[in-house]
């Protein structure tokens, strides 16, 4: 019977006690085992003892991990957040200081979480529930998210009483009442997800809510046109939608939701899970890709100041669970994300890897170092599940994403020894590397010897990729007869080019810029009147322009287009129209202060401008009732003067004459607005009185009307 870290076992006798293995020797003699239901450290058991257990039927294997969970991240609040990713640090600072099986033994363990605390500043309290939290749910990042929305009864949800009402108040004030929600009122919930949500048509969330109110807490009805329309009145206890999806994510069923709302082949084709060993997927070099990514353990400089610290590369190996071939590598700064497996994997699809050895200054030829597109990839529940990101990936290119959880080495044992293999082989020739005295008393901050820039250190992780791709002679790897017989050495290289000979057919390869549009993460762009909108900006393409979509969108409406695009830059969107085509959207010229900037800061800067117009609004408040009170004023200021003036005349006698009252009002505004230059006369020059003026002004004028007369009778003659 074969047992490894992470096996659950249920004790028979008691069906609610159920321990996880969290650490084996390497003889398999000895382990540590971590109830997951309890708060309490790891205790020794020997493996003699638990398989004893498990052949006489007193231990039973536990298949289904109550701890593994897939969260969406964004629903998650910022407390929650940042309790998680404080508890998470703490875990891998112990991880990467290699402290089990220290970590087990209390008396070194005390000097551990007293260690941890001093680094972190937390207290000693707090480490050692992470400690029993982290081995207790999982061994990996999950089993440390936080407990907050079980406050107020440890693992239990609060009563169902008619007391006041639980939860969080509204933001908002609300004309219906509040209430509590009770087992009716859940199975009005679940009969209502059945009866509309899980449906092929797929509804949505809001619109089974709304279905589920007008069916089950109408108070009243009334009739138009012939039709019964329900009526809830104001004051009626309902449940918010708030605490619908609440229970709805609580019972919610993947495997339920796909096959209902999309079918059984399609869950069977992109959502079923993967079970088994890596050995039973691998039949030839890409039948299987294995993905990881790690934090470099060392201390970089920057390229343009090297006196600049820019702390830690993250680092992405894709390597073939045939042969072991490293077939593909990222080096960078971002953080591990789908931007970085992203760019590991376009290394590892693309057929030939010369230029980028090239812009490393590194001379190959095609055949040292393969890659092609595979037939699957495995990867841990972090990346590669995120958002539907790998949507693309699977429907487009063909390849089926396979997950694990994460820290279990059993399913990813290939890329994470290469792990092992490649940064302990160039840990001692590094400056800046991690050492395991930081912080004690004495010992120098390594941080100030990081001499390497990215660059620098990316070559010389190819380098070393290189020599294990064509000179490591494996010593673990267990070849099969063919190999034995034809004497095939378990080097990488060797070991692929033996497989493509014998077991070929499983390498695919594109076009690379097809093999790029296929990696970016998807999304739904809308067509506007003022151009293809997408995460509030604006694109345009030729296509859009010559079939006049903008037009049409003016005229018949908006409507949706599917895009890829890269988040590190945003300068463009691309358009799907197939799998292997696309068309470019570029930015508009009204949109030019996003070009070359990255989505979150497109939208960082979207939101702040949101926050600085909610600001001003209520700064403009108080101006416009000052303005709104000094138009009143003068209003009112026109009115007495208007009625002091108005004499007893008829409402019809004022209605006359409005056009000869406008000529002159006119006429007098014309006077008071002429430009009238070079007012300043000559000292000596002799100016006209008045009435010299205006009989000069007389006469013209009434030549001026004569000549006018004149000639409308001449014409008229």
């Amino acid at each position: 019977m074969y047992v490894a870290v992470n096996t659950l076992f249920r004790h028979r006798e008691d069906p609610t006690k159920i321990e996880r293995i969290v650490w084996l020797d390497e003889s398999n003699q000895a382990s540590f085992i971590a109830d997951i239901n309890r708060n309490c450290y790891p205790t020794y058991m020997s493996l003699l003892e638990i398989f004893e257990g498990l052949n006489c039927g007193t231990y039973i294997i536990e298949e289904t991990d109550p701890w593994v969970r897939i969260i969406d991240e964004e629903s998650i609040s910022r407390s929650e957040k940042d309790a998680w990713d404080r508890a998470w640090k703490v875990m891998q600072w112990m991880i990467q200081n290699r402290f089990e099986p220290s970590i087990f033994i209390p008396e070194q363990r005390s000097q551990i979480i007293k260690q941890a605390s001093q680094v972190f500043g937390l207290s000693e309290i707090v480490i050692s529930k992470y400690v029993k939290r982290y081995y207790a749910r999982g061994l990996s990042r999950y089993a440390l998210l936080p407990d907050l929305s079980n406050c107020g009864g440890r693992g239990k949800r609060r009563g169902d009483g008619q007391g006041s009402k639980r939860g969080r108040k509204r933001k908002t004030p609300s004309i219906y009442c509040e209430m509590n929600i009770n087992e009716e009122v859940k199975h009005i919930f679940r009969r209502s997800l059945d009866k509309h949500y899980y449906q092929k048509n797929r509804p949505s969330l809001r619109y089974t809510y709304e279905q589920m109110i007008r069916e089950n807490f109408a108070t009243a009805y009334r009739m138009e046109d012939g039709v019964k329309i329900p009526v809830i009145e104001n004051g009626t206890e309902i449940p918010s939608f708030g605490q619908f999806r609440y229970w709805f994510e609580s019972w919610r069923d993947a495997k339920k939701e796909v096959i209902l709302r999309d079918g059984k082949k399609k869950y069977e084709q992109q959502y079923r899970p993967v079970l088994g060993s890596t050995k039973q997927d691998v039949m030839g070099p890409g039948s299987l890709y294995q993905i990881d990514s790690t934090v470099g353990d060392i201390y970089l400089v920057s390229s343009y100041d090297r006196t600049k610290i820019i702390g830690r590369p993250t680092i992405y190996f894709i390597c073939d669970a045939y042969s072991r071939l490293v077939v593909g590598v990222y080096i960078g700064l971002e953080n591990a994300s789908w931007s970085g497996a992203m760019m590991a994997m376009e290394n590892a699809f693309s057929k030939s890897k010369v230029d980028f050895c090239r812009n490393y200054g590194i001379d190959i030829q095609e055949e040292d170092w393969p890659g092609g597109i595979p037939t699957a990839i495995l990867a841990d529940r972090a990346e590669l599940l995120s958002n539907n990101k790998a949507l693309s990936v699977i429907e487009n290119l063909n390849i089926a994403v396979k997950n694990t959880p994460s820290y279990r080495p059993e399913f990813k044992s290939v890329v994470e020894k290469q792990f092992d293999l490649i940064q302990s082989h160039i840990a001692p020739f590094l400056k800046g590397g991690i050492q395991s005295d930081f912080r004690e008393r004495g010992a120098t901050d390594y941080r100030l010897h990081s001499t390497l820039t990215l660059f620098e250190y990316s070559r010389i992780v190819i380098k070393t990729v290189l020599y294990f791709n064509t000179q490591h002679h494996m010593a673990g790897y267990e070849r099969d007869a063919m190999q034995i017989a034809q004497n095939v050495p378990p080097i990488p290289i060797r070991l692929w080019e033996f497989g493509m000979k014998n077991h070929s057919g499983k390498l695919r390869h594109v076009p690379q810029d097809v093999l790029r549009f296929n990696l970016m993460p998807q999304g739904l762009a809308v067509v506007t009147q003022r151009g293809i909108r997408f995460n509030g900006m604006y694109y345009g393409s030729e296509n859009a322009l010559k079939q006049r979509w903008f037009t049409k969108a003016r005229s018949s409406g908006l409507w949706e287009v599917p895009v890829n695009y890269d988040p590190r830059n945003v300068s463009n969107i691309y358009l799907r129209l197939s799998r292997t085509e696309f068309e470019v959207c570029y930015l508009l010229e009204s949109q030019s202060r996003y070009k070359d900037q990255t989505l979150d800061d497109v939208s960082y800067l979207l939101e702040w401008e949101q926050k600085e117009h909610a600001a001003y609004e209520e700064k403009e408040l108080g101006d416009r009732i000052s303005l709104a009170a000094e138009i009143e004023s003068i209003v009112q200021d026109a009115t007495r003067k208007t009625r002091g003036e108005q004499t007893t005349q008829s409402k019809t006698a004022r209605l006359k004459g409005i056009r000869t009252n406008r000529d002159a009002e006119k006429q007098r505004n014309r006077e008071s607005e002429m430009f009238v230059l070079g007012r300043e006369e000559p000292q000596n020059s002799r100016k006209p009185n008045d009435s010299e003026e205006d009989d000069f002004m007389l006469d013209e004028i009434q030549l001026l009307r004569k000549k006018q007369k004149e000639g409308l009778h001449g014409n008229h003659d």
